[in-house]
């Protein structure tokens, strides 16, 4: 079952929309569907790849001193 939806697009996008379509003879909507899709898909893959922590235990040595690390640390961020 399909559902109606209304949003509003740049002139410019719904112009290139438009062509594409029209290029790949298919509906806007079809077009639309696709690209929401795709959007989604990648999205549900990207929140299922590492946490930041992981990549971050996973990559090699920083190479920085103890003292280089903690001067680091003790910066204010709200100071840079």
């Amino acid at each position: 079952m399909k559902i109606k939806i209304g949003t509003q697009l740049e002139e410019e996008v719904y112009q290139n929309l438009k062509i594409a379509a029209a290029r790949e003879k298919r509906a806007i909507g079809e077009v639309i569907q696709d690209a929401v899709a795709t959007y989604l898909l990648d999205k549900g893959r990207s929140r299922r790849g590492k946490s930041g922590l992981a990549r971050l235990l996973e990559s090699r040595p920083l190479n920085i001193t103890d003292e280089q690390f903690r001067e680091a640390m003790a910066v204010d961020y709200w100071d840079q």
